[in-house]
């Protein structure tokens, strides 16, 4: 059984981009929207799909496990490991170089997440 986010391939108009399938798929999780911004979403869509329940997104989070997780550039902040952790984060891949990477490293082994730091920097702007 998929998830009702996965599902969503079955709701997409044709020509919608990939991308754009992707930033769909997050404010369906999310669900947050404005409704401008609602309005703009269903766009993308021939019938829209249901929206995730409460209880659709909490079995959701409790069934990830295991997720990697890794960045072009670096984890500047603990935070992000906080919340990753939420969401059964439990590898981290990052080029280091952050002057917070000792705070990162505590963050992770606060949570038991295996960190690499890959030394290959990509985000270059």
């Amino acid at each position: 059984v998929c998830s009702p986010a996965l599902q969503m391939r079955c709701f997409f108009r044709s020509q919608v981009k990939r991308q754009d399938r992707v930033n769909a798929r997050v404010r369906y999780i999310e669900g947050d929207m404005e409704e401008a911004e609602k309005t703009e979403w269903l766009k993308n869509f021939d019938s829209p799909p249901e929206p995730l329940t409460a209880e659709d997104k909490a079995t959701f989070l409790k069934g990830l496990d295991g997720v990697s997780i890794s960045s072009d550039a670096f984890f500047p902040f603990r935070d992000s490991i906080d919340h990753a952790t939420r969401l059964g984060v439990k590898y981290v891949a990052q080029p280091g170089g952050s002057v917070a990477d000792a705070e990162v490293i505590d963050a992770c082994n606060t949570y038991g997440m295996a960190m690499a730091f890959t030394k290959l920097r990509l985000f270059h702007h």
